[in-house]
């Protein structure tokens, strides 16, 4: 049972002793009253009993005292008690606090850190983007002047072979001329050879031919 719990049953049963002393006190008196009243009719031999009555009401209110003042002071003792742990549990809480506090402020601190860091990272990679980018648009400047040079060269060496391929042609034009007209001489003067040899034969045969009948 906890502190609060004993300080409640302890101030309640202190209200049910002040209501039973209450109610003793009323029927005491009410007891008196018939005594008193009683005692007017036999006052001799009523004296005795009302002094015993109030004798007994008496240690009845000094034990209910007794008992109040103990239940009173059980009271305080828990008090004080619940006092002490609350002002336990109120400086455990600050601490807890101060601690939430610290965990806060160093969370924040970090956060702050992170991002201060996070933010020059970004700056050091935009920079180093940048750089690649200026790197990249200077090769593909290069790159494209070295193209353009390569065409032109490779322009002016095509024109040059081109050229070169004319002249060629027109000389193997040139020689093919040359060399038909030569086949052509050639051929005329084969078929004049064979003409002629034609005719030898021919008259090498009629020769052959009258001496062969003159022989006959």
């Amino acid at each position: 049972m906890d502190d609060a719990q004993k300080l409640h049953d302890a101030e309640t049963e202190i209200r049910q002793l002040k209501q039973t002393l209450a109610a003793l006190r009323e029927e005491l008196e009410h007891a008196v009253f018939e005594k008193q009243t009683v005692g007017q009719k036999a006052a001799a031999g009523s004296q005795d009993e009302i002094l015993q009555l109030k004798n007994t009401a008496q240690a009845l209110r000094d034990e209910l005292e007794a008992t109040l003042m103990d239940k009173q002071a059980s009271v305080q003792q828990a008090r004080a008690e619940s006092a002490d742990e609350i002002a336990q549990l109120k400086t455990a809480a600050q601490s807890l606090r101060d601690s939430l506090d610290e965990v806060r402020f160093d969370a924040d601190r970090r956060v702050q850190e992170a991002k201060s860091d996070a933010a020059n990272e970004i700056r050091q990679l935009k920079s180093s983007l940048q750089a690649v980018r200026d790197e990249l648009d200077a090769e593909r400047f290069q790159a494209q002047r070295n193209t353009q040079q390569a065409v032109a060269e490779s322009q002016s060496e095509i024109a040059s072979l081109r050229e070169a391929a004319q002249t060629l042609r027109d000389a193997l034009d040139k020689t093919q001329g040359e060399y038909q007209d030569k086949i052509q001489d050639l051929e005329r003067s084969n078929r004049s050879e064979v003409n002629h040899l034609q005719e030898s034969v021919r008259v090498l045969r009629e020769q052959v031919e009258s001496l062969h009948g003159a022989a006959v």
